[in-house]
């Protein structure tokens, strides 16, 4: 049996999670503390039976989906309120203790630390009030009493000279809060996490096994009503993205021809530490450029890799310099981008270098042909 020597990978352990806005970008949730991370494609592959036998001819896949299940252990309620549809927003109601010594029948409390508010789901601000150094029983000190926003407490009768706990709820401006509405429509998000890849070799640059990083993006991530809370004594609650990729459609014109282009649900980049580790040199489509006098052309330079593919670079100027042969500025010149002019029927040569983040150094010669106007 034929065997190769490529080098093996292996990957393990995500170091972050980001979700972000669709539309704008914008970063809502982040976390480096994700402890179970999985994308998990399927697909229905339908049979298609025929002939003798009823054997099957073929099998035509639909329902494909892709589903993202992972758990941080760090706390975020946005999160939580993005996977249940909720309103997240801050300046929510919280609990409040104030020690009040009675001078009279009537209690009232100094609203200069907090004015009353009524709870979550209630209508009117009521309070609690207990009698320090007495025994609380919820019969008498779980009585609810309205209390006013001038702190005045109703209903509740004081003796003079005893000291009271009073509860009360006031707005606290930097509270968050998740309003769940009995309508559960989850959050689209844009998905983007890392994932660590390792080899049984040096890591080079890193000098241990890693290698490199593995990027997911799934950029429309719908959230399920994954948003519980766990209060367990011995178990701390988790953070969990979990949802399935909706369909993507781009919003430009891609430069592929295809009679009925499929969507995207989603991307995964394998980005190894050592950039020249795949690239294998540079080569210019068609091998040369033709260039009217007095207009411009690209040089379509593509990157070439070891198994024949090759990549357009994303900036033609970026990591790249082009050098006109001696004398080729007579019929043409160059710019630091690799767009050609013509200037005088004739022929030169340009090399195209490109000096990858390592310092690796790739060329290539393209011939210039510069014909005249007609």
């Amino acid at each position: 049996m034929i065997t190769f020597n490529d080098e093996r990978l292996y990957a393990k352990g995500t170091c972050n999670v980001i979700l972000s806005d669709v539309k704008t970008g914008d970063i809502y949730y982040q976390t480096n503390k994700t402890s179970v991370g999985s994308i998990t494609p399927s697909t229905n592959l339908n049979e298609i039976r025929a002939g003798l036998g009823n054997p099957i001819a073929a099998m035509i896949p639909s329902d494909s989906s892709i589903a993202v299940g992972f758990e941080a252990a760090d706390f975020s309620l946005w999160a939580k309120a993005a996977q249940m549809g909720a309103r997240f927003s801050y300046s929510a109601p919280v609990p409040r203790c104030q020690i009040v010594t009675a001078s009279g029948e009537s209690l009232s409390i100094n609203v200069s630390e907090g004015v009353p508010v009524a709870k979550l789901g209630n209508s009117e601000a009521i309070c609690y009030v207990q009698e320090v150094g007495a025994k609380s029983l919820m019969l008498t000190d779980g009585v609810a009493y309205q209390i006013s926003e001038e702190g005045d407490i109703s209903g509740f009768t004081a003796v003079s000279g005893k000291t009271y706990k009073v509860w009360y709820d006031v707005q606290n401006t930097s509270a968050q809060i998740a309003t769940i509405q009995s309508l559960i429509d989850p959050k689209v998000v844009r998905f983007e996490a890392q994932i660590a890849v390792y080899s049984n070799l040096s890591g080079g640059s890193t000098q241990g096994t890693r290698v490199g990083w593995i990027y997911l993006t799934i950029p429309f991530l719908k959230l399920q009503a994954d948003g519980g809370i766990t209060g367990d004594q011995g178990q701390n609650d988790t953070t969990k993205v979990s949802g399935q990729a909706l369909a993507y459609d781009a919003s430009v014109v891609s430069s592929v021809c295809s009679d009925c282009d499929t969507s995207t649900l989603a991307y995964y980049v394998y980005a190894p530490d050592d950039d020249a580790q795949a690239l294998q040199g540079l080569a210019v489509m068609g091998g040369e450029v033709s260039v009217v006098v007095g207009e411009e052309a690209r040089i379509p330079t593509v990157f070439v890799y070891g198994d024949g593919s090759t990549a357009k670079p994303s900036s033609y100027s970026q990591g790249f310099t082009y050098t006109l042969a001696s004398g080729g500025n007579t019929y043409a010149s160059v710019s630091t981008s690799g767009l050609v002019e013509g200037i005088a029927e004739g022929d030169t040569e340009v090399t195209v270098k490109y000096t990858d983040s390592a310092g690796n150094e790739f060329t290539c010669p393209v011939n210039i042909s510069v014909e005249a106007a007609s």
